[in-house]
C-alpha cells in the first residue's frame, strides 16, 4: 500500500472513528483502525463488533493494500504533522511509514487479514429521513436510556412506526424505569421489522448523532437482519440491534390526569436548579406543592439545611404534594424547547405526564418519589 492524502482530510476520518475503537482491549485488534487503498481513495474504519464505522475520503493512490494501526496512537501522529500533504506506505511485517515535510514515522501494525469485516449487504433498499427531525428525536430520547447494564432491555432507544393509520409517523421511545421520553414525527420508513420495532443501542446513537452533526438534509437506512446501517454521503455506521424486547411501555404512560399544570419552562428549570443544591446527593428529592395558582418547590437536607421557593402556575384545582427525583425531572426539562409546559398529574403517587404546550408529538413521564 502507497498513498498519499490530505492531511486535513485524514485528520477528520480518523477523528471520527475514535469513540467506536474498543476501550476495553480485550482484543488486541479492535484497538486498531483500518487503512484500505483502492482506486481514488481510501477508507478508514474502526469496530468494536457491536458497532462500526467506515469513511471514505480522496487520496491519490499508487499501491493498493490495507494496514491497521494504533486508532489513537494514529490519530495522535498525523495531527501534529507539519505539512498539508502525508505519505503512506506500508513495508515489511506491517510497518506503515508516514512521512510529511521532514517528519517520518514508522509505526508497527497488525496484520488487517485478522480485522473483522462488515456485514454484507445490498445497495437498494435504503430508506431515507431529515437529518434535523432524526437528530431532535435521537437527543430527546437517549437522555432516558438506562446505564444498568443488568436491565439489558433498556439500554438501547426503542424505533418503530408509531401506529397512525398511513404509517407517516415514526416513534423513538426510551426509559429507566425511573422516567421515559416518547417522540413522534412524521417520516415514513419501510423494511421488516420495523412494524414491531427495534432495539437501537446508546452507543451506536452517539456516533449516529455525531455523524448527523456534520450536517446535510437526508441521511439513508436500512435494517439488514440483526444490524441497522446507516448511510451519509461517504460514511456507513452500523449497529447491532440490542438482542431483547422492550417493555411494554405504553403502560406507563398515563392516558387520563385530573389535574393539569401550565407554566413557564425557563421559571421552573431556574427555580429547580436552585433548590435542588441542597437536596440529598444520593435522592436529589424534591417536593412540588401544587396549590391555587401557585406551584412551591422544597427539600430538606439535615447534613445541609433546607431550601424553598414559589412561582405561579396556571393550575386551578385542590392542592397536591408530590416528590421527585430533581435530577430526573431537570433533564426532561433540559431537552424540551417550548416557552410553557403542561404537566397532567392524577395524584400524589402517580406519575408525571410532561409536554411542552405546542407539541402533543412529544411525552416525557416521571416516577414519583417518596419524601
Amino acid at each position: 500500500m502507497e498513498c498519499r492524502i490530505d492531511r486535513d482530510e485524514f485528520v477528520k476520518g480518523l477523528y471520527r472513528v475514535q469513540n467506536v475503537v474498543e476501550k476495553k482491549g480485550t482484543m488486541a485488534i479492535l484497538l486498531n483502525v483500518l487503512i484500505e487503498a483502492q482506486k481514488d481513495g481510501i477508507s478508514i474504519m474502526a469496530t468494536d463488533l457491536e458497532i462500526a464505522l467506515k469513511g471514505f475520503h480522496p487520496a491519490e493512490i499508487i499501491k493498493e493494500g490495507k494496514a491497521t494501526l494504533l486508532a489513537k496512537k494514529l490519530y495522535e501522529v498525523v495531527k501534529e504533522l507539519p505539512e498539508k500533504n502525508v505519505s503512506l506506505r506500508l513495508k515489511e511485517n506491517q510497518w506503515l511509514e508516514i512521512s510529511s515535510g521532514k517528519s517520518i514515522f514508522n509505526i508497527m501494525g497488525l496484520s488487517p487479514e485478522t480485522f473483522p469485516s462488515l456485514p454484507t449487504y445490498e445497495e437498494n433498499g435504503f430508506f431515507s429521513a431529515e437529518v434535523d427531525a432524526l437528530k431532535e428525536m435521537i437527543e430527546k430520547t437517549i437522555f432516558a436510556v438506562s446505564s444498568d447494564e443488568s436491565r439489558y432491555n433498556l439500554t438501547g432507544v426503542f424505533f418503530t412506526k408509531a401506529g397512525d393509520e398511513e404509517g407517516k409517523n415514526i416513534r423513538m421511545v426510551a426509559t429507566d424505569g425511573y422516567r421515559l421520553s416518547m417522540i413522534d414525527r412524521p417520516l415514513k420508513i419501510e423494511g421488516q421489522g420495523l412494524e414491531s420495532g427495534i432495539l437501537l443501542p446508546k452507543k451506536g446513537l452517539l456516533e449516529f448523532i455525531r455523524l448527523l452533526d456534520e450536517g446535510g438534509e437526508k441521511v439513508w437506512m436500512k435494517l439488514v437482519n440483526n444490524n441497522f446501517i446507516v448511510k451519509k454521503e461517504n460514511v456507513v455506521l452500523i449497529m447491532r440491534l440490542l438482542d431483547a424486547e422492550f417493555p411494554d411501555y405504553r403502560q406507563v404512560i398515563p392516558q387520563k390526569s385530573k389535574r393539569h399544570f401550565q407554566m413557564k419552562r425557563s421559571q421552573i428549570l431556574e427555580s429547580l436548579r436552585r433548590v435542588s443544591i441542597l437536596s440529598s446527593e444520593k435522592t436529589k428529592g424534591v417536593k412540588f406543592h401544587f396549590s391555587q395558582d401557585l406551584l412551591e418547590l422544597s427539600t430538606h437536607n439535615p447534613e445541609l439545611g433546607e431550601a424553598k421557593e414559589e412561582f405561579p402556575v396556571d393550575y386551578k384545582g385542590e392542592d397536591l404534594i408530590v416528590g421527585f427525583n430533581s435530577r430526573f425531572f431537570l433533564e426532561v426539562l433540559n431537552i424540551l424547547k417550548s416557552d410553557e409546559i403542561i404537566i397532567e398529574l392524577e395524584d400524589g403517587k402517580s406519575p408525571a405526564v410532561i409536554r411542552p404546550s405546542d407539541d402533543e408529538k412529544h411525552t416525557c413521564v416521571i416516577m414519583p418519589m417518596r419524601i
